[in-house]
């Protein structure tokens, strides 16, 4: 979809929420701090308590974006969505447990249970086309990582390569019609023939809801690690620069890149393959690991938290989910003010 073409709306303010919990590396394996590779894990994260919910974590943000915006949640909040690592519930998501504790009457409540790592981007997406095609005018779009506390913890599985890495947070957004931080472009793609590369199994085969005392991990053979990386390497530089192509612009010209984090090797190629100058492309791995879903709204805040932006800067958000089964990037002009 070209730039022009896209409704008149902008990402107006994100927040975050972050577990008071810090765990580091001597809760792992003897040597976690060595590894490298895809196996490099972050000096500390953060990891949620056992009986933190999702929903606790979407309010706590919320409420910050709120009273930071002095936004009328009743009256304000059109469209909620919700992405969560781990669910609370088999049936049920928690969108309208989090609309009715921040006061919300929203028209649509949509709970996704898929696009992982670039959620995000897929709920300005969905954002942006129910905004077209109804009255709604506003949107508030929740990200949950949890898996780190809940899954990479247990005694079972903190000491394999894999648990040193996710780190758990919240990240919200509150999107509006209007060219407040306009959407300039923002492109997808679904590669579904890598949807069965990941699975979350026990050490005896069974599957998440079938009983035993064995954890349950995300299983990835050495073979798939090696194509998820060369997957993801390709993936994200493609879609920041086809978004950049669609907005009319160059990658040179952004003052700011925000993805997904899943471990310093992608950060880095992602940086040197689009070419970008030092302190563009902003993450924070080292201290909380990978957020999955939520670590794009948490990386935005903590850059406008650091001020890297001046009024029009243009901003990119992009990353791939999973083994690489959805990929996204957007551009958007930031006019909003900085989060403190």
């Amino acid at each position: 979809m070209d730039a022009e073409s896209l409704p008149g709306i902008s990402l107006h303010a994100v927040a975050s929420y972050l577990p008071e919990q810090v765990v580091d590396n001597a809760f792992f394996a003897r040597g976690t701090s060595e590894r490298r590779g895809m196996s490099t894990a972050p000096t500390t994260r953060r990891h949620v308590r056992g009986d933190e919910t999702a929903a606790d974590m979407i309010e706590q943000a919320a409420r910050r974006l709120i009273e930071r915006e002095q936004l009328e949640p009743g009256a304000e909040i059109d469209l909620l969505f919700t992405n969560v690592a781990i669910p609370d519930q088999a049936f049920t998501g928690c969108g309208a447990e989090v609309a009715a504790r921040i006061g919300a009457r929203p028209r649509w409540i949509v709970d996704l249970h898929n696009t992982g790592c670039v959620s995000f981007l897929y709920m300005l997406d969905l954002a942006r086309a129910l905004m077209a095609g109804s009255s709604a005018r506003s949107a508030l779009l929740c990200c949950v990582q949890n898996a780190g506390g809940r899954l990479f913890s247990q005694p079972g599985v903190r000491t394999r390569s894999q648990a040193p890495i996710p780190g758990d947070g919240c990240g919200v957004g509150y999107v509006k019609a209007g060219d407040g931080s306009p959407l300039l472009s923002l492109v997808q793609c679904c590669q579904p023939e890598f949807a069965a590369d990941m699975r979350a199994i026990g050490d005896d085969g069974r599957r998440y809801w079938e009983p035993g005392t064995s954890p349950i991990s995300i299983a990835f053979t050495e073979a798939r690690v090696a194509a998820i990386i060369q997957r993801g390497n390709s993936l994200v530089p493609e879609m920041v620069r086809l978004a950049c192509e669609k907005a009319g612009v160059a990658p040179k010209d952004l003052a700011l890149l925000v993805t997904n984090q899943p471990s310093p090797i992608f950060l880095r190629n992602w940086g040197e393959a689009l070419e970008l100058l030092p302190g563009v492309h902003h993450h924070t791995f080292d201290r909380l690991g990978n957020l999955f879903g939520a670590g794009i709204p948490i990386n935005l805040e903590d850059a406008l938290s650091c001020s890297k932006l001046r009024p029009d800067s243009l901003i990119c958000l992009a990353g791939f989910s999973h083994a690489g089964d959805y990929a996204a990037a957007a551009v958007l002009r930031w006019r909003a003010r900085a989060s403190t």
